[in-house]
């Protein structure tokens, strides 16, 4: 506790310290040096040899931390300004003030905040946390006063104003890439029904273009409302479709079986063909082989919950995700077992241990772009570059998620690593994150996107008669032939002449796993008991 209470107090004379001067001239040649191996930021400018808290004769300067300190995004500020704290107490020097302002309120109290700031002739910024507000200060800081935001919308990034935020467009790329890799055949795109989900689909939908991944259809559900979830799933498992072929290839074999004489080993045959056909309400090959979900993790399982419900798991298809399924209990979900999703590398040990010794807690994502955004500033301080040559380095920075640099834009690049979930709980790496940038990583950027309707999925059809065998004979019979069945199908009062239609199940993989009908609203699976799902049935 005494350490601590040392720790503390050298932290509070820092923050109370006086400072001075100019950042500096923020012209010269930033682009023209040649990609080498990232620089630890965390590590680069700790000098040890000083006394905590010495004034060590280099130049004087002032940092003005701009985050949320009330208000509803509280938390996400401490967090953030404890891994502020936590880089300055590893790099204290008494020529170097930080100046924390509370950045909440309305928008007329926010500007007021930043006006403030900005009165302290900051040399560098920290913050804001949130697009507003970055689109703000962009527009009346003064163009030389460099900007290390958090924020990950990328129309509030320019002049100065960047982040250390990961890109949404990166994850989406990422994992794209990797579907490339599996040799996807063709996908569809599962997005929420707002104007992040629009983004991220339009970048996916860019993205498998680049990547030549057919996208055969698009399809948007309202986030977090059941009703609207089961919709997209029914539509995009193409169920109607889908079950109609099956109830028609069960109707032919059941009439053969009742109208038709024939030798035992063909009706011993086609009994077992019907059999096999009544364990599932769906017959016939998907046009796709992959399916994309660019929401976060609850709406992905209700999603792969329905499509389970719908005849589609994932034994069927391979699933893909986001960074968005990160921290979620997705990992903990059998029917998601062998999905993949790109999120950012392992937060490192010794930020963990800093933060854990500050807090008593693990940090998160967002407190680790926290000090990486404190050791930027401070790498800038101490640096003997010009300010935008020290931040668009193009060999980037090692910090606490990676390997990571800035583009001229202000936009950040984050290197990621892939995940694969086997329904344990614990996600296990099975691509690592690259550790630095001398192969460009990404090449879709959202400037270069556009807005995507939803797509209806395009297919010739099915064809029950494909998936039946019966002899040559009788497919001569008008009453069992059989047509294409198209895409927008809508079955009519189809009577099946099987006598046992008294039980629906559907069953996508193995002869032996049962699973209950569409209509049963699925339950969260952490409430039932695994050993049960796969035997339920559900009276019509």
């Amino acid at each position: 506790m005494m350490n601590k209470f040392l720790i503390f107090a050298t932290l509070s004379g820092l923050l109370a310290g006086c400072g001075g001067g100019m950042f500096g001239t923020t012209s010269g040649k930033y682009n023209d040096a040649a990609t080498s191996a990232p620089t630890d930021v965390q590590d680069s400018f700790l000098y040890s040899t000083s006394l905590y808290g010495s004034d060590d004769g280099g130049p004087r300067a002032d940092i003005a931390v701009l985050l949320p300190a009330s208000g509803t995004a509280k938390s996400h500020g401490n967090e953030i300004k404890t891994s502020i704290e936590t880089a300055f107490l590893r790099k204290p020097k008494s020529n170097v003030k930080i100046s924390f302002f509370d950045l909440s309120g309305d928008t007329n109290q926010r500007y007021d905040t930043i006006i403030q700031a900005l009165n302290t002739n900051p040399d560098v910024i920290i913050g804001p946390l949130f697009a507003e507000d970055a689109k703000i200060l962009r527009d009346i800081k003064p163009s030389r006063t460099p900007v290390i935001s958090f924020t990950s919308d990328t129309t509030s990034l320019g002049d100065g104003v960047m982040t250390v935020n990961l890109i949404p467009t990166q994850s989406i790329e990422t994992i794209i890439r990797k579907m490339q890799q599996d040799t996807s055949r063709g996908t569809i795109i599962l997005a929420p029904d707002n104007k992040s989900g629009q983004m991220m689909a339009s970048v996916a939908d860019t993205a498998a273009k680049s990547y030549n991944i057919p996208i055969h259809g698009i399809f948007y559900y309202t986030p977090g409302h059941s009703d609207s979830i089961k919709d997209v799933a029914q539509r995009a498992s193409l169920y109607k479709m889908r079950n109609a072929a099956n109830t028609r290839a069960r109707e032919v074999l059941s009439d053969i079986l009742t109208n038709e004489e024939l030798p035992q080993s063909v009706r011993t045959d086609l009994s077992t063909q019907l059999e096999k056909l009544s364990r599932t309400e769906t017959l016939g090959e998907l046009p796709y082989d992959s399916i994309l979900f660019l929401g976060n993790g609850d709406d992905s399982k209700k999603l792969a919950s329905f499509l389970r419900y719908y005849g589609i798991g994932n034994h069927d298809v391979a699933f893909y995700g986001t960074t968005l399924w990160h921290d979620s209990n997705i990992a903990s979900d059998f029917t998601m077992a062998g999905a993949q999703y790109a999120t950012l590398p392992e937060i490192s040990g010794n930020f963990i241990s800093l933060y854990n010794f500050m807090t008593g807690k693990a940090p998160n994502y967002l407190s680790a772009f926290g000090y990486d955004a404190a050791n930027l500033a401070l790498g800038m301080i101490y640096s003997q570059k010009s300010g935008p040559a020290y931040f668009f380095d193009p060999s980037g920075y090692i910090g606490a998620n990676g390997a990571f640099r800035i583009q001229p834009t202000g936009e950040s690049e984050r290197a990621l690593r892939i995940m694969e979930l086997d329904g344990s709980g614990e996600p296990k790496t099975i691509t690592n994150a690259p550790d630095n940038f001398l192969v460009p990583l990404y090449n879709i950027h959202m400037s270069g996107t556009k807005d995507v309707p939803e797509r209806e999925i395009k297919t010739n059809g099915i064809n029950p008669g494909d998936y039946i065998k019966i002899p040559e004979n009788l497919r001569k019979k008008s009453e069992y032939k059989t047509k294409k069945i198209g895409t927008n199908y809508e079955p009519t009062a189809i009577e099946s002449t099987n006598a046992t239609q008294n039980v629906v199940s559907v069953q996508p993989a193995a002869d032996n796993e049962t699973i209950s009908n569409p209509e049963f609203q699925p339950v969260k699976l952490e409430n039932i008991s695994r050993q049960y799902i796969d035997s339920v049935e559900i009276e019509e």
